[in-house]
């Protein structure tokens, strides 16, 4: 066999010589890496010297070969490894139409904006399948997922993702339950396993994450609905799941957010219950809300400059209700969270950037305030200079604990409301 057979079969030239990398956030993926750089290296430099050897017809002794065999078989059994260990997800695989391994162009259309700020983590305006993969799987999972289809039917909208803890629990837990963002037209219940994931690794919660129909299947209140009927499932399912119905947080991001504080503004209004699923019995209320630069009140959004109008036909909103939101004030009015706020809410905090220009700080002020007037627990957290999601201060996180644990646990005080630097 001739040197330059070898170099084909082995792909020698597609074999790109790596610059090995360790940081303070070195991870199984950036371990993987350097440890292929260090075989790669040493194997294109075996190669080399095999090819050299057949080329002038040194003779190539039973030990050296059996060297260079198992040197060879390692390194590509490394490269299994990372391969299947850098595996895309289902999203992502879906997204890629050319099949090239990287998420560009419309490939990224959908995809909310927070979402893809952590995907894109290069910041080269792509996202690659180790990206993808890296964010989804940072760290070592100790829960089970399990996906339950809370209508009663096969619609894969219509399902929620329960994250449960591998410890088992003499004592039920709290259950923390994520709604996603997309502007109701986008996005997927798997987002919310990383907001989930490190509170569920710690062993103290069960989290669950809603998926509902979007504004092109139904409009408005089936998304309520659906998230309603989500939690009347737990509720009818709380020994299957270990969880604490009176221990129940619902939390989520822009349209996840507006979700989030429906679902808690509206727990003492049976007419807004709806009807899918089979446990029409069971209640839907929870014990505390996070909405995160949700919208709130429609017809004041575009109170202030937004990169786009919120009254124009298309608009997220104007699709949410099916209808233009200033030319039908009162189907609007019935899908603002604003509108149902009683005395009897749980209590209920926003975060929100006041740089956001796809939904306005306002929406975060005029809800704090409605709540205020009722005297529902609530707290603003401003975050300066923030857009819509994305935060980098790390105290935004704390912030959110600290919300758990004071309404979950009683064990930290009532988040205050304030202003946070978007940078630390």
């Amino acid at each position: 066999m001739s040197s330059h057979i070898i170099s084909m079969i082995l792909g020698r030239s597609a074999l790109p010589l790596l610059t090995p990398r360790i940081s303070n956030t070195t991870t199984l993926a950036n371990i993987l890496d350097l440890l292929m750089t260090i075989l790669q290296n040493l194997f294109i430099h075996q190669i080399g010297r095999l090819q050299i050897q057949m080329s002038s017809k040194y003779i190539i002794t039973t030990n050296r070969l059996r060297h260079m065999l198992l040197a060879s078989l390692f390194y590509l059994s490394i490269c299994t490894c990372t391969s299947l260990q850098a595996e895309p997800t289902d999203q992502f695989k879906r997204r890629d139409k050319d099949r090239n391994g990287v998420l560009e162009g419309q490939e990224l259309n959908g995809i909310p904006t927070d979402l893809l700020m952590r995907l894109d983590q290069n910041k080269d305006g792509k996202v690659s399948s180790k990206e993808d993969e890296r964010l989804f799987n940072q760290a070592r999972l100790r829960y089970t997922v399990k996906t339950f289809n809370y209508a009663g039917n096969q619609n894969p909208r219509q399902e929620i993702d329960v994250l449960l803890p591998r410890q088992s629990s003499n004592r039920p837990l709290p259950c923390l339950i994520f709604i996603h963002g997309g502007g109701w037209q986008a996005g997927d219940k798997r987002q919310g396993h990383q907001q989930l994931q490190g509170y569920v690794n710690s062993q103290k919660y069960v989290g669950v994450s809603i998926g509902y129909r979007l504004s092109n299947e139904a409009i408005w209140p089936a998304q309520l609905h659906d998230c309603k009927a989500a939690i009347r499932f737990l509720y009818a399912n709380a020994q299957k799941f270990n969880i604490d119905t009176a221990r129940f947080v619902v939390f989520g991001t822009s349209a996840g957010g507006h979700l989030a504080a429906a679902v808690a503004t509206t727990g003492n209004n049976p007419k807004l219950n709806g009807n899918v699923g089979h446990h029409l019995a069971e209640p839907s209320k929870v014990a505390g809300a996070i909405s995160y630069f949700g919208p709130t009140d429609f017809q004041r959004m575009d109170d202030f400059p937004c990169r786009f109008k919120h009254d124009a036909p298309g608009s997220p909103e104007s699709r949410l209700i099916g209808s233009p939101i200033q030319s039908t004030a009162g189907k609007t009015q019935a899908a603002n969270p604003i509108t149902y706020i009683d005395e009897r809410d749980p209590p209920l905090i926003c975060i929100h950037g006041d740089r956001d220009d796809l939904v306005p700080f306002n929406q975060s002020e005029l809800l704090t305030l409605a709540l205020m007037k009722k005297n529902v627990p609530t707290a603003l957290i401003r975050i300066m200079d923030g857009g819509h999601g994305g935060f980098l201060n790390p105290e935004v996180g704390k912030v959110e604990a600290q919300f758990f644990n004071a309404i979950l646990f009683n064990s930290a005080k009532f988040p205050e409301s304030k202003t946070l630097s978007n940078r630390p």
